[in-house]
Parts: structure tokens; C-alpha cells; sequence
């Protein structure tokens, strides 16, 4: 990989402590920081089809992850409804059999700026062709169970801040089981953020949620091609 192009890699786990697959993360591309993409995100998009294609060698190449397992790549809303990500993930469909094990995460945040019916009918494109969506963020701030049925994600990402304060209650709290029942019914699979002690771990795990991701885990872990 060019050295001005970093990733990482974060495991994402199954209650039993195996491994479901793998998010990968920026850090760095074309030598511009992570910083400054945030800070202008437009850029995600300009490089939409240059970034997508970098993480398409690193699993060509299986440095992300191993037969069986999943990929999750994150996308602004931007980048899923731009021309780049059309092209290259409908390339990508036809010239990969592993498709139907890579999941796109977008924000829950970003939903509130977007046309939904219009985000519905790429996610009904993308789906056709075969990929997978998760809502990542869940209940960072103005969580919306009805954008949840409109979109229907086969996963949901709770967000860390809402995992820790759960796990520092000493007793149930309804609420929280509740959302993941809900998941449930909708046959939405349920992942726990931001997991770093056992007894965090453990504890969702009597509550049914499916998958957890944390430093509990392993640190992010630098992809090199």
C-alpha cells in the first residue's frame, strides 16, 4: 500500500468469543489525516472510488480478514448516494463472490439530514446487489425507531457512550433490553460498541446482544499491503 495510505482493523465478536469479522477504519489516504477529512467530509466523497478500491486490495489480498468472515466498511451518506461508490461496489459485486459478507455502515446522525426515500431506494440497489447495511451510532443523540423501520438494517451499531452507561448500572434497565428485543423483531442483529471489561462483556451477553467490539479485543490494528 502507499505509504501516504493507512487503515486499520477493529475485530467485531460473536457471544461465544469468535470472530464475526472485521471494520475497517481510515487513518490516512493520498497523505491527507483522518483529521481533515473530518473537517471536511466532502472530501470522503471526492475519493469515494480511490478509497473503496484500496480496501478491495486489502481483502483481495486477506490482510482484513479470513473466509467465513465479515467485512464492515463505513460510509457517509454522501459517498453511498455518489456516483464512486455506484460504480465501484457494483464492480466490485460482479467480480467478487464474497459480497453478501461485506456490511456498509452509515450513522445514524447523518440519516437526520437526508432525503429518506432517497436513501431508501440506494439502499434497495445495493441490496439487490447482495450487500448489507448497518446503522452505526445507535443512540448517540436523537435516535429514531421509526428511520430504523424505513431503512430495516441487518445491523444496528449501539453506540459506546450508551453501552458504558448501561454497564455501570447496577440494576437492568428495561429500556435497553427492550431495544434489543426490538431488533430482534425486526430481524435486525444487535452489535455492542465500545466493550472493554469482561463483566461488560458478560453482562450483554445475558441480554442477547450478538455481536461486541472494543479495546477488550484487541487495539485497531495497522493493514499494510
Amino acid at each position: 500500500m502507499d505509504k501516504n495510505n493507512q487503515f486499520v482493523k477493529m475485530p467485531i465478536m460473536t457471544a461465544s468469543g469468535t470472530v464475526f469479522g472485521y471494520e475497517v477504519l481510515l487513518r490516512e489516504f493520498n497523505g491527507i489525516s483522518l483529521d481533515t477529512f473530518n473537517r471536511y467530509p466532502e472530501l470522503y466523497t471526492e475519493f469515494c472510488f480511490e478509497i473503496l478500491s484500496v480496501i478491495s486490495s486489502l481483502d483481495n489480498y486477506h490482510k482484513i480478514r479470513q473466509k467465513g468472515e465479515s467485512l464492515f466498511i463505513n460510509l457517509t451518506l454522501d459517498q453511498l448516494l455518489s456516483d464512486g461508490a455506484l460504480t465501484f461496489l457494483n464492480q466490485f459485486y460482479r467480480s467478487n463472490s464474497k459480497v453478501d459478507d461485506v456490511i456498509i455502515e452509515i450513522t445514524e446522525n447523518e440519516m437526520l439530514y437526508q432525503n429518506t426515500a432517497m436513501l431508501q431506494e440506494r439502499i434497495l440497489l445495493f441490496r439487490a446487489l447482495g450487500y448489507q447495511f448497518a446503522i452505526d451510532d445507535f443512540g448517540v443523540e436523537h435516535s429514531n425507531f421509526q428511520r430504523v423501520f424505513d431503512i430495516r438494517p441487518d445491523f444496528i451499531k449501539l453506540d459506546s457512550k450508551m453501552v458504558i452507561t448501561y454497564s455501570e448500572q447496577e440494576q437492568l434497565n428495561p429500556a435497553f433490553k427492550h431495544l434489543i428485543d426490538f431488533c430482534h423483531q425486526i430481524n435486525t442483529q444487535v452489535i455492542a460498541e465500545g466493550i472493554e471489561s469482561e463483566k461488560t462483556y458478560k453482562r450483554l451477553t445475558l441480554d442477547k446482544v450478538d455481536y461486541f467490539q472494543g479495546y477488550l479485543f484487541g487495539q485497531p490494528q495497522r493493514l499494510d499491503l
